[in-house]
């Protein structure tokens, strides 16, 4: 009896222990360097981080779980997780390049025939891949094998673009029935009736951040800004043939107004007194959650590089970070307000890594409302948001009510939220985002597996899309919003 009795508070101490949560950190390497940009995941889930500028990671997991530790070019490790809390991982370098997969990028791909040009080359065409002459890739050169260089190189990640307010016949199929259908139920979005508001000044010039209101019955329904090319689109919303609608659009001292009819689409204003404004503010707001870690190192590369180009393209504008976890990580939001020092938002940049997470869902309503009470300037011509994440949040109905009066505001601001999409999403987390896009007359853009980097990417339910690098995405948009590039009215 007595041993019975000793072997199963031995066995409970051993589950107790299995069971145990651990925060465990460490730093990864190889022979002579830390990795920077290496991928820490737990076995069999998404939970997962990746190393910072230092080689360094921290992850919270169970004792008896199993790390999975990656790094492009080294072989990938498994440890197993015990009671120590630091664990240093040195992987071996496997240098072998027996075959190079080269991958036409910006062509355009139908949805029904999705293949994509792909050859491998044979070992006499390295030499001419790492010179940066093949298609859509592009490599440094190296004068020591175990070189690491601070940041994954820009240019990497590949990405498309669906614009549903330009494809909006396809949308409203899309939006029809289905799962699309039942997600815009979920989380309480309509696009019924779309009127299309265009404002200009005497001279014929586009009339850009004016404000617009939408009234249903004599009651506001529905608030915006004109863009760069002085178009808005609103939403009637469901109607019976008794509402009456009308918009008014007002800029300075300077008010306008329009009874529209019942089926009317489109409505025109002049303004006598247009004013004009240069600025421009862009916001990235990240997802930092271990799932991410697949994919951080690099989004983070290629935001620098995306600023730096537009620090030479746009003249007035400034830029601000805010990065969000989940409840009861480390932290929920980290945000860094506008600046027009391009170098010191890098600077808060570089100091941010994956981590935490653990379920699916993240504070995505969190980062909405951080982001949003910046200091956004109200006259600025052009205001932009890339919300760039992998997941949805909460569904609970206090998220539900959040994220629409997050959206309003957004609306009523004329932020354009512009959703990017990593690996790891699912079609709830599409439509979602791209529910965010047309809400707000943004764009959605979702990460494409044709770079070969991080985890599987879901591909957006649309007839049609072109493949880009994201860099070239993203300052393709921001010209665009910003007026830098002509677009058709």
């Amino acid at each position: 009896m007595k041993t019975i009795f000793q072997v199963l508070i031995l066995s409970c101490f051993v589950n107790f222990a299995q069971a145990q949560e651990v925060t465990i950190s460490g730093t990864i390497s190889d022979d002579s360097s830390p990795l920077p940009g290496a991928n820490i995941i737990e076995k069999g889930t998404t939970n997962a981080t990746t190393t910072d500028f230092d080689g360094h990671y921290e992850i919270n997991t169970r004792v008896g779980n199993t790390l999975v530790v990656s790094y492009v070019g080294y072989t990938t490790q498994e440890v197993v997780v015990g009671v120590t809390s630091t664990i240093d991982i040195r992987l071996e370098s496997n240098a072998s390049l027996d075959e190079v997969v080269v991958v036409a990028y910006g062509i355009k791909r139908e949805k029904k025939s999705l293949g994509y040009a792909v050859g491998s080359t044979s070992e006499g065409d390295v030499s001419r891949l790492l010179s940066g002459k093949a298609s859509g890739i592009s490599f440094s050169e190296r004068s020591d094998a175990h070189h690491i260089a601070t940041d994954p190189q820009s240019g990497q990640l590949t990405a498309a673009e669906v614009n549903d307010l330009e494809k909006w016949a396809e949308w409203k199929k899309i939006t029809a029935f289905g799962e699309a259908k039942t997600i815009a139920e979920k989380w309480q979005f309509v696009f019924e009736n779309r009127l299309h508001i265009q404002v200009k000044d005497r001279f014929g010039n586009p009339a850009n951040n004016t404000k617009v209101t939408l009234y249903k019955n004599r009651i506001p329904m529905m608030k915006g800004r004109t863009d760069v090319y002085g178009n808005l689109i609103l939403f009637k919303g469901e109607k019976t043939s008794k509402d009456n609608f009308m918009v008014q659009v007002y800029q300075g001292e300077e008010l306008l107004g329009k009874s529209i009819g019942n089926s009317q689409k489109d409505v025109s204003f002049t303004l006598k007194n247009a004013k004009s404004n240069n600025d421009i503010d862009i916001m990235f707001t990240v997802d930092a959650t271990g799932s991410m870690g697949d994919e951080i190192a690099y989004l983070k590369s290629e935001l620098k590089n995306i600023m730096s180009r537009i620090d030479k393209s746009i003249e007035q504008k400034r830029v601000a970070l805010t990065f969000y976890r989940d409840h009861g990580d480390q932290y929920v939001t980290r945000d860094f307000d506008f600046d027009s020092d391009i170098d010191a938002v890098k600077a808060h940049l570089d100091g941010q890594n994956a981590g935490g997470g653990g379920d699916y869902e993240e504070a995505v309503e969190e980062a909405l409302r951080v982001s949003l009470a910046q200091s956004w300037n109200d006259q600025a011509r052009s205001k932009l948001m890339f919300l760039m994440l992998d997941a949805p949040p909460h569904f609970t109905e206090k998220n539900v009510a959040m994220i629409k009066e997050q959206i309003k505001k957004a609306q009523e601001q004329g932020i354009r939220i512009i959703p990017v999409v990593a690996s790891g999403a699912n079609k709830n987390v599409e439509f979602l985002m791209r529910f965010f896009s047309v809400s707000t007359n943004g764009t959605y853009v979702f990460l494409t597996d044709d770079s070969g980097i991080g985890n599987s990417h879901i591909e957006a339910t649309t007839e049609d899309f072109k493949v880009e690098k994201l860099n070239d995405l993203i300052v393709r948009l921001i010209e665009k919003y910003a007026g830098v590039t002509v677009a058709a009215v």
